[in-house]
């Protein structure tokens, strides 16, 4: 998992900021993490800004689970594929 992750025990949860140089940009990493969420219909609480997104994924269990990291890699797999 990306270092750009932190984690929390209470409650159980993981959290990152990601920074973009434009708003079209920062969109098309929304849709493609709305997308991921749906998926694996694991929702995260987001906030965003002009060039920033904040993500925090709420565990549905007390502590971490496989889920919880399989959404943070494919959020991460969406922001690389938009920053390419």
């Amino acid at each position: 998992m990306n270092p750009r992750w932190k984690s929390k025990a209470k409650p159980a949860s993981l959290e990152a900021r990601f920074e973009f140089e434009d708003f079209s940009i920062l969109r098309r990493f929304l849709d493609d993490l709305a997308d991921q969420a749906e998926r694996l219909e694991h929702h995260p609480n987001i906030s965003f800004g002009r060039n920033h997104v904040s993500v925090i994924i709420y565990s549905q269990a007390e502590s971490l689970q496989d889920v919880d990291y399989a959404l943070a890699d494919s959020i991460d797999a969406a922001f690389n594929g938009v920053m390419k």
